[in-house]
């Protein structure tokens, strides 16, 4: 698997007044400027890549390997933009579903509120009140139908864009370019202020391609066994600073050991047979930011082996909005240990709840690891609920605004391959009914403990729990014993959801205990 490790690069002073800093920075701009040419060139014009190398390489002095490093950084921000698209796409549909559910809704409300009114009387007390909530969902009506007429615009481009295999970039960012039009809002003296940040965001970062057969790792950026960097400078350069920009002792604070092991060579065989000596290919990216230039090193590391099973008993995890619930079971089902961490999302920035969820998998897996059990948890899906947020009450929205489960899914299946922790996926349905209903008060456990209890169970494929017949809670008239456990629970859920808040259905079933 390939793994990234950052550190910082120091200012080093090359010649006559010039620091390696400037030239970073004259390189930046550079690359940034053919980058953009580069995109319009062959996506906009549709000119082939093949003959670009060509032309690229003997207009602006590029060696081969830096019009690749120029060529795979444009074609990685084209397939997220294609990929993101292909997401907007299904999220505006979402939106636009739910949208015209409201409008239908809305629109018969709105007509028996207005068959009604006009069998009030004028002279009524009633009339006014009636007039005003007629008013009042009207207006309501017009928003949902501009809204749904906006959304319906902006789909029909982007399918429109897809249809045409038409590629938008903003080299600088959409957010940044826009702040040109509200200089003081976002604190510009002036306009031109505001271009030179728009000019440094175009041209902060530049790529530096390895392969396996150069020297180290990569013939561009050599970093060798005494960790000294050598940057070999563009043709368009070696006039003002030379043919080497060297960097001593660079250290990286985390992974140095995985890129000294890159770094080593091994004997291998060409295609024609012949023995060859070979590195581990190692891809630089020289990244700005306000503390001055960093370096990522991308480097393939070998996946540990997965050091955990199902045969002594799996760990569930329960996701909640704030915290992670988890129960451990043995290989019976039955459960051994559960408790709860917190991880808070409400009122904090993307990279916060990150951190926190980030701790809290690190602790779970690495628990995980001693016990030597694989981690269950539930395969959900909250794109089309998040989708209608806008159209749903105030605290249901909040809710499912503090799941992170994208970044949950995507976190813990990162750092279960790293610790070589096998993660297994289950069916989420009436997970939290089941626990509530058969395990919570059997084995004093919590409402979400019972829930994480159903989902570690189903690791083992367990057949579906038996409902509990007898329980204090009323279920539906039309019940019958003789369906499957799933479809049973599927009609106690919609029942119990209709007829009990969930904090009375907890305390009813545990006075029932």
């Amino acid at each position: 698997m390939l793994q990234t490790y950052q550190t910082k690069l120091g200012n080093i002073p090359i010649i006559h007044n010039l620091t390696s800093d400037m030239y970073l920075s004259e390189y930046g701009h550079f690359f940034g400027m053919l980058e953009q040419k580069l995109f319009v060139q062959s996506h906009s014009k549709g000119i082939s890549t093949t003959s670009l190398k060509k032309t690229f390489s003997k207009q602006y002095g590029l060696t081969a390997r830096q019009f690749n490093s120029l060529r795979m950084q444009l074609d990685g921000k084209i397939s997220s933009i294609l990929e993101k698209r292909k997401l907007d796409i299904q999220d505006l549909e979402s939106k636009i579903a739910c949208l015209q559910k409201i409008i239908l809704k809305k629109s018969i409300q709105k007509e028996k509120l207005l068959q009604k009114l006009l069998r009030i009387p004028q002279t009524s007390q009633d009339f006014s009140k009636q007039r005003k909530k007629y008013h009042n969902i009207k207006f309501y009506f017009h928003q949902k139908k501009r809204r749904l007429r906006n959304l319906q615009h902006k789909l029909d481009k982007l399918k429109t864009d897809e249809k045409n295999h038409k590629v938008r970039i903003c080299f600088g960012s959409k957010k940044l370019f826009h702040k040109q039009f509200h200089l003081k809002e976002n604190k510009y003296e002036n306009h031109e202020q505001w271009k030179e940040e728009w000019v440094e965001a175009r041209s902060s970062q530049f790529l530096v391609v390895g392969s396996k057969d150069e020297t180290f790792g990569n013939q561009s950026a050599t970093y060798d066994l005494n960790n000294i960097l050598r940057l070999r400078v563009a043709d368009h350069f070696i006039s003002k600073y030379g043919k080497y920009i060297t960097f001593p002792e660079v250290i990286f604070p985390y992974g140095q050991e995985i890129i000294d092991k890159a770094k080593v060579s091994y004997m291998g065989y060409t295609q024609n047979g012949k023995p060859q000596k070979y590195y581990s290919s190692i891809t630089y990216r020289f990244v700005k930011q306000r503390k001055g230039w960093y370096l990522y090193a991308t480097v393939e590391k070998e996946t540990p082996k997965i050091g955990t099973s199902n045969l002594n008993g799996l760990i569930g995890i329960d996701l909640n909005a704030g915290f992670l619930s988890l129960c451990e079971i043995d290989r019976f089902g039955n459960p051994i240990k559960s408790w709860n961490l917190d991880v808070p999302m409400y009122c904090r920035r993307k990279e916060q709840v990150e951190a926190s969820l980030s701790d809290a998998l690190k602790e779970i897996l690495d628990y995980a690891v001693f016990v030597q059990k694989d981690v269950v948890i539930e395969k959900l899906e909250f794109s089309k609920k998040k989708a209608s947020l806008r159209e749903t009450g105030p605290k249901y929205a909040r809710m499912l605004s503090g799941f992170a489960y994208s970044s949950f899914k995507q976190l813990i299946e990162a750092k279960g391959k790293k610790a070589g922790v096998r993660i297994r996926k289950v069916n989420p349905a009436y997970t939290s009914q089941i626990g509530q209903m058969k395990f919570m008060a059997r084995y004093g456990l919590s409402s979400h403990s019972s829930s994480a209890c159903v989902i570690a169970r189903r690791g083992y494929f367990f057949k579906t729990e038996k409902p509990k017949y007898d329980s204090v809670l009323s279920f539906p008239q039309k019940f019958d014993k003789q369906k499957s456990n799933f479809s049973n629970w599927r009609s106690i859920t919609r029942h119990l959801k209709k007829q009990y808040s969930f904090q009375d259905k907890i305390e009813l079933l545990k006075a029932d205990a």
